[in-house]
C-alpha cells in the first residue's frame, strides 16, 4: 500500500497481487488543523487499518519530500519520517520509505491528460493525492529487488548506507 501523506488529505493506492502494477485506490479527508504530525485518535488509522485488511496489505510505503522541487533540503522531512514510523507501528506492516520526489507533479499531469478523456474532467475537488501515491508506489515497485529487504529497527532511506 503506497501512502501520499498531508497535513489535510492522504492519498492511497495499491499494487496488484503480483506487486507489479499500482494503482490510485482512494484520497481521505483528514481531521483538525492541517498539521502533518498524526495526531492521537485520528480516524484515518481506523481507515487504513480497514484498507490494509481488505486488501491484505503486506508492507506501506510512504512518500517522504526531503527536498522541495527547488532542491533545497524540507526542513519537514523528519516530521514525515515519523509520521511514516507511527503509520507502521499502528498498521503493524514492515514500512519502506520513497523519495516522493515529482509524485504530485507526475499526479497532475497524469490527471491533466485524463481530463479531456470523454469530455470527463476529474475536476480539482478530486484532488491528486491518490495519484501521487500511486506514482510513488509504482517508483518503489520498479526498484530492484534489494531495496526492497527492510532491516530490523530500521527503514530504507535513499541514501542510508548499510
Amino acid at each position: 500500500m503506497g501512502i501520499d501523506w498531508g497535513g489535510r488529505r492522504v492519498g492511497v493506492a495499491l499494487s496488484d497481487p503480483s506487486r507489479t502494477l499500482a494503482r490510485p485506490l482512494v484520497v481521505l479527508v483528514r481531521e483538525g488543523d492541517g498539521m502533518i504530525p498524526l495526531e492521537s485518535g485520528e480516524r484515518i488509522i481506523g481507515s487504513l487499518l480497514k484498507i490494509a485488511g481488505d486488501h491484505e496489505v503486506t508492507g506501506l510505503v510512504v512518500g517522504i519530500p526531503y527536498y522541495h522541487l527547488s532542491g533545497d533540503e524540507n526542513p519537514h522531512a523528519p516530521l514525515f519520517l515519523s509520521v511514516a514510523r507511527d503509520l507502521a507501528r499502528e498498521l503493524a506492516l514492515p514500512l519502506f520509505l520513497c523519495d516522493e520526489g515529482q509524485s504530485t507533479e507526475t499526479a497532475r499531469d497524469i490527471r491533466r491528460g485524463r481530463s479531456g478523456r470523454r469530455g470527463h474532467s476529474l475536476g480539482m475537488a478530486q484532488g491528486v493525492d491518490h495519484l501521487a501515491a500511486a506514482a510513488l508506489l509504482q517508483g518503489f515497485l520498479n526498484e530492484p529487488a534489494p531495496a526492497k529487504t527492510p532491516r530490523p529497527e530500521r527503514v530504507l532511506v535513499a541514501g542510508d548506507e548499510p
